[in-house]
C-alpha cells in the first residue's frame, strides 16, 4: 500500500468527500454517544428539532453563525492568496477590545458605525504585523498570527481583571454594561440581532470583490502559482499585506458585533473559539467565499445542537466539545483524500 497525489481532482472527489467526512464524522460520534449511554439516532433527532423545530433555535442559529461566517472569511481570503491566517481569533479579540473602549467612553448617536469602523481597523492593524513579516522577510505567518492570538486574548483578560472592570459587577471581571446606543438592535424577541445581516453583506461584497474586480483576479493568480504571478507583475507582497488586512478587518468586526450584540459589556472569553473554527469552516468551503455560508451554518448548528444535547442528556459539556472537535477532524482528514489516494 502506497500513497500517491492525484495527478487531477476530479469534481466527484472534490464536493462529495467533504459530506462523507461529515458522514463518517457522525457515525464516529454515534458510537460515542451509546457508549455514554445516549441514543444516536434520538439524538440527532433532538439536535434537528431544536435546532429547526422553533423560532429560537434558528434565532440561536443564525447568532452563532455569525461569528464564523465572519472569522471563515478571515481565513479564507488570505487562504486565497496562499497564506494561512491562524490570528482570527486574536483579531477578534482586538476588535472586541476597542469596540468596547468606545462604547464605555464615547456614548453617542453615531457609536455603532465608530465602534464598526475602529474594530476592523484595530484587527486589520493586529494582522498587519504578521502580514508585513512575511511580505519583507518570509517570517512564517502560521506561528506569527498564532502567538498573537494569546497577546491579544491576555491583553482583553488583564483589562477586564483591572482598568476596565467595571463598577457594579461585584468583583467578576466585566465591564459595565454599554449604553443601549452602543448595542446593537435585536428583532423578534430573540437574540437575532443586526450584525446577522451585516455579515451576510460582508460576504456579497467580498464575493463580488473577487469574482469581478482585478484585485480578485490578482489575489487568485498569486494564491495558484505565485512565480506565474511575478511574470506577469503582479506585487506578490502588495497581495500578501492586502489580504490579511482585509482578513484582520472582518475578524474585527467579528469581536464588535459580539459583544455588542450579545455580551453588551467586555468579559474575558468573549469567543468559545470562534477564530480557530473559522480554518475548519474556510477548509470545507474550498475557498469558495459564498460557499462559507453554509460550512458555518454547519458549524452553528453543531454549536446549538451540542447545547441541546448537553441540557437533554445531563452530559458533560467536555462530551459536547469532543463531538465538535470530531466533526472538525473528519472534515480536515477528508481534505487529505481530496489530494491523495492510497494505492495498493
Amino acid at each position: 500500500m502506497r500513497i500517491e497525489r492525484r495527478e487531477e481532482i476530479s469534481k466527484i472527489v472534490l464536493y462529495s468527500l467533504p459530506f462523507l467526512s461529515i458522514l463518517a464524522s457522525l457515525i464516529f460520534v454515534g458510537i460515542l454517544l451509546w457508549f455514554v449511554g445516549v441514543n444516536p439516532i434520538e439524538a440527532y433527532y433532538i439536535m434537528l428539532i431544536r435546532t429547526f423545530g422553533s423560532k429560537l433555535g434558528l434565532s440561536e442559529l443564525f447568532v452563532k453563525s455569525t461569528p464564523l461566517i465572519l472569522t471563515g472569511l478571515a481565513v479564507a481570503i488570505p487562504m486565497r492568496a496562499g497564506l494561512w491566517n491562524i490570528g482570527a481569533e486574536g483579531q477578534l479579540y482586538m476588535g472586541a477590545f476597542i469596540a468596547s473602549f468606545v462604547a464605555l467612553n464615547f456614548a453617542s448617536p453615531f457609536a455603532i458605525p465608530i465602534m464598526f469602523v475602529l474594530a476592523a481597523i484595530f484587527g486589520a492593524a493586529w494582522a498587519f504585523i504578521p502580514a508585513i513579516l512575511k511580505a519583507k522577510f518570509e517570517l512564517n505567518e502560521i506561528i506569527s498570527t498564532l502567538l498573537l492570538n494569546y497577546v491579544a486574548i491576555y491583553w482583553v483578560e488583564y483589562l477586564v481583571y483591572g482598568p476596565m472592570r467595571g463598577k457594579n459587577v461585584y468583583n467578576f471581571p466585566y465591564s459595565d454594561l454599554f449604553p443601549e446606543c452602543a448595542t446593537l438592535p435585536r428583532f423578534f424577541d430573540t437574540r437575532l440581532h443586526l450584525g446577522v445581516i451585516i455579515a451576510f453583506l460582508i460576504v456579497f461584497i467580498m464575493y463580488l470583490t473577487f469574482r469581478k474586480t482585478s484585485f480578485g483576479f490578482s489575489v487568485n493568480v498569486v494564491g495558484a502559482n505565485p512565480r506565474a504571478a511575478e511574470y506577469a507583475g503582479i506585487d506578490r507582497k502588495k497581495i500578501i499585506v492586502y489580504t490579511m488586512l482585509i482578513g484582520g478587518a472582518i475578524a474585527g468586526i467579528a469581536g464588535m458585533e459580539e459583544i455588542s450584540g450579545i455580551h453588551h459589556r467586555l468579559r474575558a472569553a468573549i469567543s468559545p473559539g470562534y477564530g480557530y473554527a473559522g480554518i475548519p469552516i474556510s477548509l470545507l468551503a474550498k475557498g469558495n467565499i459564498l460557499a462559507i455560508i453554509l460550512s458555518a451554518m454547519l458549524f452553528g448548528f453543531l454549536y446549538v445542537g451540542g447545547s441541546a444535547l448537553q441540557t437533554t442528556y445531563s452530559i458533560p459539556i467536555a462530551v459536547v466539545y469532543i463531538f465538535q472537535s470530531l466533526v472538525v477532524l473528519f472534515i480536515i482528514g477528508g481534505e487529505f483524500f481530496v489530494r491523495y489516494r492510497v494505492v495498493r
